[in-house]
């Protein structure tokens, strides 16, 4: 009974005019996947909570024409949520939102470390998200933006483009997850969607990331907005 609409007109089915507005307005009108040596790159299909039913439930609910995850890693989300575009006939795109460098727990734990895929001191996430897009097959619903949050923000507020849904997954400490969500949620278009990451209620888990439930509970809470829907380390929040 959660009212997902969106202020826009009715989205057309028609694949490819949403992707070429974003390559327009971030890349010049280039494809970054143009002429990329997949060959040369293995998968690596490796992700958290990537199929989230939060994530295809509010595409099909909204029928977004623009999507932004900021926080791509190695894409397996952006992949449930392009996949949902494609599913359902929906001229939309994902516009990924990373810098590919990992975030601090990845240079800190050994384990997690691995994950970089570090060559001559520097990660090659970037590599394996491109690929990863590729072999899901859904490079036409998808425009990766190498940017931090905060520049990204700054370039969609210049070019004017408002996304109907924003998924937040970057950092897992509070005062960068609280400027994420000071910085996107503007953007976010009246009527959209905003989901978070790795957001759990005390009653679920008190040691699970406390300083992103906090980050999203004082920005809400001073908006208004609480209580939102939250469950299985996502949260999900509609924008009046």
């Amino acid at each position: 009974d959660h009212p997902y609409t969106v202020s826009i007109d009715a989205v057309p089915n028609v694949s490819g005019a949403a992707r070429q507005r974003v390559l327009g307005a971030f890349w010049a009108g280039a494809d970054p996947f143009a002429d990329f040596p997949a060959d040369q790159v293995a998968p690596d299909l490796q992700g958290w909570k990537s199929d989230h039913p939060f994530l295809a439930d509010t595409v099909a609910r909204l029928r977004p024409r623009t999507i932004v995850e900021v926080g791509a890693w190695k894409g397996m989300s952006v992949i449930t949520l392009a996949a949902a575009l494609r599913d359902g006939g929906i001229d939309g795109v994902v516009v990924a939102v990373d810098t590919w460098l990992g975030s601090a727990e990845h240079w800190t734990n050994p384990e997690w470390r691995v994950s970089l895929g570090l060559r001559h001191g520097y990660p090659t996430l970037h590599q394996t998200f491109m690929r990863n897009i590729i072999e899901a097959g859904l490079q036409d619903f998808v425009v990766p933006l190498p940017l931090d949050s905060m520049s990204a923000a700054t370039l969609f507020q210049r070019a004017g483009v408002r996304p109907e849904i924003i998924h937040i997954d970057g950092s897992h400490e509070f005062a960068p997850v609280r400027m994420d969500l000071e910085a996107w949620w503007p953007i976010l278009a009246h009527g959209g969607v905003l989901i978070g990451d790795d957001y759990h209620g005390v009653e679920e888990s008190r040691d699970a990331w406390p300083g992103v439930r906090r980050a999203f509970n004082t920005f809400f809470g001073e908006a208004d907005l609480l209580p939102f829907a939250y469950g299985g380390g996502k949260c999900r929040i509609r924008k009046p």
